[in-house]
């Protein structure tokens, strides 16, 4: 068998109750030309043995025990042991649709320097089902149900709008996203990364716990270009466990400290694209969210006022079309100043031509319709 396309992480602990569903996800890929590497923490459950009866019928299973050192460490691990030019994490209790492997390379076919292709997310509950706000009631607020909900479509720089069309983000355009103080992807599970990619940053942290995730992507997306496709390809599984769940105010700090390191890097490489002020208002959603008082609160608000100020008078007319497109309500944690600073560097997402694009490389199976005609 030659070198797969496509390497995909399967780290596992104790999830043999999602297996099945897992599994059959992998199996059913229109894409053939992949191989799954099993990072098993010495599960107690059955996973293991498991794994070792799919393995022995599917020679594209390689079956690894690693230590309970963490998902992050195991990971790392994957990364290293991975031959293929594309990545794919595939955490053991999500699933993902047929056309997955598919539709993503076709968007990467489109957009050949992308260096992430993220789809959409359909989030499902314990059972397989489509995941509806009445499943959350008694176990999250109306608030985090919402919140939760609203993370099926990859972000934009202005809330509430969605992308509905095959698009190119340019680095560092979703670097820049995550400065409003949450990820842009809600998992890893919706990425499919070129391997060149994820060579060129860093592993990994192992010891900043649930937040890792966060600190990694800001680094890959900042040197990293992706391509969006809005189409609802990969799925979520909620059941009640998931570390992202919970909001931890402890990481703000942590989180603060990560995106002055990496606006420090993306000035270095591009030392015209950002102005002082545009870095500071970028750091301001984490500065307002870690102010205990509301005399800080208050102080903080007044800054984002000057650099919004600072904003109009250095480029008046990007700023202006900035606050026009987001209808910007002042004074509201969910509104940052990043769209101005996106129109203010010209920095947006890209139209995407669509045209017919053969991907396979491994043995023929059923291909996926191509994609609708396609624009931003």
């Amino acid at each position: 068998m030659g070198r797969p396309l496509v390497s995909i992480l399967l780290p596992s602990l104790n999830a043999c109750q999602f297996l099945d569903a897992r599994i059959e996800s992998l199996l059913t890929q229109s894409f053939s030309n992949w191989e799954a590497i099993v990072l098993d923490s010495h599960s107690s459950d059955g996973s293991w043995e498991f794994f070792k009866s799919i393995a022995s019928t599917d020679s594209r299973f390689r079956l690894y025990q690693v230590p309970r050192d963490g998902l992050y460490a195991a990971l790392n691990r994957g990364m290293q042991l991975a031959s293929g030019e594309f990545l794919h994490i595939a955490t053991c209790d999500d699933t993902m649709a047929p056309a997955f492997l598919t539709d993503m390379l076709k968007a990467y076919a489109q957009c050949p320097g992308a260096g992430i292709a993220v789809c959409d997310l359909l989030f499902i509950d314990r059972n397989g089902d489509e995941l509806s706000p009445a499943d959350l009631i008694g176990h999250l607020t109306v608030r985090a149900t919402k919140d939760l909900l609203s993370l099926d479509t990859v972000r934009t720089s202005v809330p509430g709008e969605i992308c509905r069309h095959l698009n190119y983000r340019p680095a560092p355009h979703d670097c820049l996203l995550h400065f409003a103080g949450r990820s842009v992807y809600c998992s890893l599970t919706q990425l499919v990364v070129r391997m060149s990619s994820v060579k060129a940053v860093a592993p990994f942290e192992t010891k900043i716990g649930s937040i890792a995730d966060y600190e990694w992507l800001l680094r890959l997306t900042a040197h990293a270009g992706s391509v969006h496709l809005p189409r609802k390809l990969a799925m979520w599984r909620y059941h009640g466990n998931q570390l992202s769940l919970h909001r931890d105010d402890s990481r703000l700090g942590s989180m603060r400290v990560m995106g002055e390191r990496t606006l420090r890097g993306i000035c270095e490489r591009q030392p015209r694209l950002l102005t002082r002020n545009d870095c500071e208002a970028l750091l301001l959603p984490y500065k307002i969210l870690m102010a205990r008082s509301a005399i800080g609160r208050v102080y903080r608000w007044f800054e984002a006022a000057i650099r919004l100020l600072w904003m109009v008078f250095d480029r008046p007319a990007a700023t202006w079309r900035g606050l026009r497109r987001a209808k910007f309500r002042f004074g509201t944690r969910r509104y940052s100043l990043l769209p101005m600073i996106l129109q203010g560097i010209g920095l947006a997402p890209k139209r995407a031509q669509c045209h017919s694009v053969n991907v396979m490389t491994g043995p023929p199976r059923k291909q996926s319709a191509a994609l609708g005609n396609c624009a931003l």
